[in-house]
C-alpha cells in the first residue's frame, strides 16, 4: 500500500504487516523514540513520510506481526498517512470532513491556529502544578485533537447510537462492532473476546465490560467510556498530567454510578481438577514491551507468576499477592467480580505456554519462562549496587587521610579513583533523569547530556578499574585496598554487562536511536 515508509519485517513472507495490525497495535513496532515525541524543531505540519525516514527504528517488526499486542503511536501516525495517501487530502482535512463536521462537532480540530487557541484549556504539570507551554507533536494523528468534553461526547453518542447521526448511518453498526474487539492476536484467536480493537479498547470495571480509549500528553489527560448494552457513556478531561489517580477515580464513580441500576451477570464457573490446573501453572515473562528502551523494566520486575493454592488457579505479579481465576472454559479464566473470561492460556508459536489478559492491569503477551532468573537478576544488580555503593563512604575515608598527608606515600592511588569516577559516573544518570520532563526529555541540554556523558564513561571507567586493580603488583598496594577496588569495579563491569544487553550504553536521547 505504501512502500515508501520505510519498515522491517523479516517475517514478511508470512506474517506481513496490514493496516488492522496498525490498528490493533499489533504490528510489532516499537513506541516513539524520545526525539520523536515532540516537534521542537520543524513546522507543525511537518509531512509524516519525512517523520518515518527520520525515525526508523520504531518502523522495525520485533516479532511477527499479528501475533501480540503493544501499543505503537507510529503505527497510528502511518495509519494516518495512509488516509492521506488514499484520500489525496491532509489526513485532518479528511477527518474533519467525513466525521467531526458530520457529528457535530464544530470546533474540534487537530491543527493549531489562532481560531483554536483562545479555546485551549491551560495544560498544568508537576507538583505544586505549574502552567505548561503547548507542545507540537510530530506524530499528529495519534493524539492531537482538540475538542471540548461536549463535543467528545457527541463521539460517544456516535459509537452508542452504532454508528448513525440523526437519521444517517455514518458507519454501520458491524463496523463499530468490529472496532470494539480484537481479532489479530494469539489471545483473540484463542478465545478472549476483550481487549484493544481498532483504536478502542475494551476493560472490566466495577463488574462491567466498558469500551473506550484514553489520551495523555503533558498538561493533559483524559478518557471516554461507554457501555452499548445499556447505553450510557462519559468523558473525563482534566488539564494537569498530575491528576492520573483522579482520573482513575472519577472513572470508577462515574461506571458504578450510571451501572448501578443494571444487573451484572457473570459466567459461570467450571471446576478443573487441581492437576489439570497445574500445567498452566509456572512463571510468565512479558515479552511484548511497549517501549524497547524500557523493556528492561519489564524484563526485572514486569512478570506473572501462576500457582496453583488451594486447589484454585492464581495470578500474581513476582511479590504481589496471590489473586484467583475462575474457569470459565477453553483455558478461559476470570477474577471473582469479573464478568467473564479476561485471561487466556495458549500454545505459542515455541510449543510452550503463553498468557494474556485484559485491561490496563492485566498481563500483556507473557511467556512461560524459569522463576528463577528474575530472582537471580534482582539479587545480582543488587549486590553488583551495594559493593559500588560502598565506594562512597571509603572515598571520604581515604580523601580525608590524603588531605591531612596520611597516604602521601602510598602509590598506585588511581586503583581507588577509578572505581570510584565509574560509580559517580553512573549516579549522575538517575539525576539526570530527574530533572528531564516534557520536550526536554528528547532535546539536547545539559541533563541529556549528562546522561549521555555517564553511560558513555561508566563502562570505560568499570574496564580501566578493573585492569588497574589486576595488574597493579601485589606487594605495591595493601591487601584490603586492592580487594576492594577488584570488587567495586568487578560489580560495575557486571552492570555494564546488563546495560550492554538493555541497549543503554553512550544513550543520546536527543538523537533518532
Amino acid at each position: 500500500v505504501a512502500p515508501e515508509i520505510p519498515f522491517k519485517n523479516r517475517w514478511e513472507a508470512t506474517h506481513p504487516v496490514r493496516v488492522v495490525n496498525l490498528l490493533e497495535h499489533t504490528a510489532g513496532f516499537d513506541d516513539m523514540e524520545p526525539s520523536e515525541v515532540y516537534n521542537v524543531h520543524d513546522r507543525y505540519d511537518f509531512p509524516l513520510l519525512e517523520v518515518f525516514k527520520r525515525f526508523m527504528k520504531p518502523q522495525t517488526a520485533r516479532w511477527p506481526p499479528g501475533t501480540r499486542m503493544s501499543y505503537s503511536n507510529p503505527g497510528n501516525a502511518i495509519a494516518g498517512y495512509l488516509i492521506e495517501k488514499v484520500s489525496g487530502k491532509p489526513f485532518d482535512q479528511y477527518i474533519r470532513e467525513a466525521f467531526l463536521r458530520p457529528l457535530g462537532m464544530e470546533r474540534a480540530d487537530y491543527p493549531f491556529t489562532e481560531a483554536n487557541r483562545a479555546l485551549l484549556a491551560a495544560p498544568y504539570e508537576g507538583n505544586p502544578p505549574k502552567v505548561s507551554g503547548y507542545p507540537f507533536i510530530y506524530l499528529r494523528p495519534a493524539g492531537d485533537l482538540k475538542a471540548s468534553p461536549r463535543e467528545l461526547a457527541k463521539l460517544v453518542q456516535f459509537l452508542l447510537r452504532r454508528g448513525k447521526v440523526g437519521g444517517a448511518q455514518l458507519v454501520s453498526p458491524e463496523s463499530i462492532l468490529r472496532m470494539e474487539a480484537p481479532e489479530t492476536t494469539l489471545a483473540a484467536k484463542n478465545g478472549l473476546r476483550l481487549g484493544y480493537g481498532l483504536c478502542n479498547y475494551s476493560s472490566v470495571e466495577g463488574g462491567m465490560v466498558t469500551h473506550g480509549h484514553d489520551g495523555g500528553i503533558d498538561g493533559f489527560i483524559s478518557s471516554y467510556r461507554y457501555m452499548p448494552e445499556q447505553n450510557w457513556g462519559y468523558v473525563i478531561l482534566l488539564n494537569s498530567d498530575n491528576s492520573q489517580q483522579a482520573l482513575e477515580s472519577l472513572n470508577h464513580l462515574a461506571i458504578d454510578f450510571l451501572s448501578k441500576d443494571f444487573l451484572k451477570p457473570q459466567q459461570s464457573v467450571t471446576t478443573l481438577p487441581t492437576k489439570a490446573l497445574g500445567m498452566f501453572a509456572g512463571y510468565y515473562a512479558p515479552r511484548a514491551p511497549r517501549s524497547q528502551l524500557f523493556a528492561f523494566v519489564d524484563e526485572l520486575t514486569g512478570g506473572t507468576r501462576i500457582r496453583v493454592i488451594g486447589g484454585n488457579l492464581t495470578r500474581s505479579g513476582l511479590f504481589g499477592e496471590p489473586e484467583p481465576l475462575l474457569y470459565v472454559g477453553k483455558n478461559l479464566f476470570r477474577g471473582a467480580k469479573e464478568p467473564e473470561g479476561t485471561t487466556v492460556f495458549f500454545v505459542t508459536q515455541t510449543g510452550d505456554w503463553g498468557v494474556v489478559s485484559s485491561g490496563l492491569d492485566g498481563i500483556s503477551y507473557s511467556e512461560r519462562s524459569n522463576l528463577a532468573m528474575p530472582f537471580i537478576r534482582i539479587a545480582l544488580l543488587s549486590l553488583c549496587l551495594l559493593f559500588m555503593l560502598t565506594s562512597l563512604p571509603y572515598a571520604l575515608v581515604w580523601l580525608f587521610l590524603k588531605l591531612v598527608g596520611a597516604l602521601k606515600d602510598v602509590r598506585h592511588l588511581s586503583v581507588r579513583v577509578v572505581p570510584l569516577l565509574a560509580t559517580l559516573s553512573l549516579l549522575i544518570v538517575p539525576l539526570c533523569l530527574m530533572k528531564l520532563s516534557g520536550a526536554r526529555v528528547g532535546s539536547f541540554n545539559l541533563w541529556t547530556a549528562g546522561i549521555f556523558l555517564g553511560t558513555f564513561f561508566f563502562p570505560l571507567l568499570s574496564i580501566f578499574g578493573l585492569v588497574l586493580g589486576l595488574r597493579v603488583p601485589k606487594e605495591e598496594i595493601h591487601r584490603g585496598v586492592r580487594i576492594h577496588s577488584l570488587l567495586v569495579s568487578s560489580a560495575c563491569c557486571v552492570l555494564t554487562g546488563f546495560l550492554l544487553s538493555w541497549h543503554l550504553l553512550a544513550l543520546r536521547l536527543w538523537a533518532a536511536l
